[in-house]
C-alpha cells in the first residue's frame, strides 16, 4: 500500500464540488459489479437524492475523496445502519476511477471508512460484493473482511 503520493490526498466529501464527479460516477461503479446493470435517468435521479441525504448527515454518512490535485480520482461511502444485530458501519460504496486502480488508493480509501466508523463507536463494518469483482474481493480480504452470508439467485 502506497503511504505517500505527491498531490495526492484523502479529505472529507465537499457537496458543492465533488456532487457531479460523484454522480457521474455511479453508472461505472454499478457496471463493474452488475455486468447486465443498464444506467437510466431515474437511478441517476434516485443516486443524487442519496447523495443530497448523505451530504446533509456526516453523522451518519461518511464520504471520503481521495483528491488529485483538485481532481476527483476515487471516493468511498460508509453509513451508519441498524439491524437486528444492532448499529454497524455499512461500506456502501468504494470507487476509482481506472487510472487510480490497483495501485494501493482502495486501501488508502478503505481506512478512512473504518476510521469513520470507529469514530462513530460502533464495532463492526460490513460491505457486499459481487463475487466477480475480483480485485475487490481481495482488497477486502486483505483488510480483514471475512464472508459471513451468501446471497443467491435462481434464473427464470
Amino acid at each position: 500500500m502506497k503511504e505517500e503520493a505527491p498531490g495526492l490526498e484523502i479529505r472529507p466529501y465537499r457537496q458543492q464540488q465533488d456532487f457531479r464527479a460523484i454522480l457521474d460516477a455511479q453508472c461505472d461503479l454499478y457496471q463493474i459489479n452488475f455486468p447486465r446493470f443498464v444506467c437510466t435517468p431515474v437511478f441517476l435521479a434516485d443516486q443524487a437524492q442519496r447523495l443530497r441525504v448523505a451530504g446533509r448527515r456526516p453523522m451518519e454518512n461518511g464520504i471520503f475523496v481521495l483528491d488529485d490535485n483538485g481532481v476527483l480520482a476515487g471516493f468511498v461511502w460508509v453509513a451508519v445502519r441498524v439491524d437486528l444485530q444492532g448499529a454497524y458501519g455499512s461500506v456502501d460504496q468504494v470507487y476509482l476511477k481506472p487510472p487510480y486502480r490497483r495501485q494501493g488508493y482502495g486501501s488508502w480509501l478503505m481506512k478512512a471508512a473504518d476510521e469513520f466508523i470507529r469514530r462513530q463507536g460502533l464495532k463492526t463494518a460490513r460491505l457486499y460484493v459481487t463475487r466477480d469483482n475480483a480485485d475487490a474481493v481481495r482488497l477486502y480480504q486483505r483488510l480483514g473482511y471475512e464472508v459471513t452470508r451468501y446471497e443467491m439467485e435462481r434464473p427464470y
